[in-house]
């Protein structure tokens, strides 16, 4: 397990002037952590930060994208923050930082590979940005945040064709009386290892299904079956 000392060597490494450092342990602890420590008291994990990080980390996508490239329209712009906000990228981030070392997780979760688990190091990417947030103001996390971000612009693989909800929402925006909604249909198995399943529908026709070890991918997957049937993608 991830240790305060550990944490705070890696905020001084980012030079994160951070005055609360209980914040960041808890944006590195997960909720199987407190679970198995319960005994030792009331003990906060993360998923309150992640809520918070999320809403920061998309200001400064939306932000840096209308500074950075005044010539994308609004749809162009949408997708590109989509891409650089999922979960695959953010594990790419968490995993350019070193997160797997700092994370704190229950013994249970940590034997079944939970250091590895996407789902889990992008939360706790995000639930960072909801501590330096709450610690430092908006200023720090742009800060942090900003390198990170244009390194992955400039790499372009934002710019593919992963997001398939985008896609698929800019299809039924050409006719605004169309509604996109997706269900999720089950969420079954361990923590550890849950799967869930959606369902995306127009209005209220069923167009795709997917299942995922996170509810974000598999509400990915059931676009891309739904743009697949719609002809707008190529089959797989």
């Amino acid at each position: 397990m991830s240790g305060v000392s550990n944490i705070e060597s890696f905020l001084k490494k980012q030079k994160i002037a951070y005055k609360n450092v209980d914040l960041y342990v808890e944006a590195f602890t997960h909720s199987s952590y407190t679970n198995e420590h319960r005994h030792v008291g009331a003990l906060p994990h993360n998923e309150r930060l992640e809520f918070l990080g999320d809403a920061a980390l998309e200001l400064c996508c939306s932000t840096y994208l209308f500074e950075k490239s005044p010539e994308l329209p609004e749809g162009e712009m949408t997708i590109t923050r989509s891409n650089l906000v999922r979960e695959e990228a953010l594990v790419k981030y968490a995993d350019f930082l070193g997160f797997s070392s700092l994370l704190r997780m229950g013994r249970g979760e940590e034997k079944m590979g939970g250091r590895d688990r996407a789902s889990l190091k992008a939360n706790a990417f995000e639930a960072l940005l909801g501590a330096i947030y709450v610690d430092l103001g908006f200023e720090a996390v742009w800060k942090f945040a900003m390198p990170i971000l244009e390194r992955e612009y400039a790499s372009g693989e934002e710019k593919n064709d992963r997001d398939f909800k985008s896609k698929l929402q800019e299809f039924v925006q050409a006719d605004s009386k169309r509604a996109i909604s997706y269900e999720l249909l089950s969420a079954e198995g361990p923590a550890h290892a849950r799967v869930f399943e959606t369902a995306v529908k127009l209005d209220d026709v069923t167009l795709g299904y997917g299942s995922a070890m996170s509810k974000k991918e598999s509400e990915q997957r059931a676009a891309e079956e739904a743009l697949t049937k719609l002809a707008l993608i190529s089959e797989k």
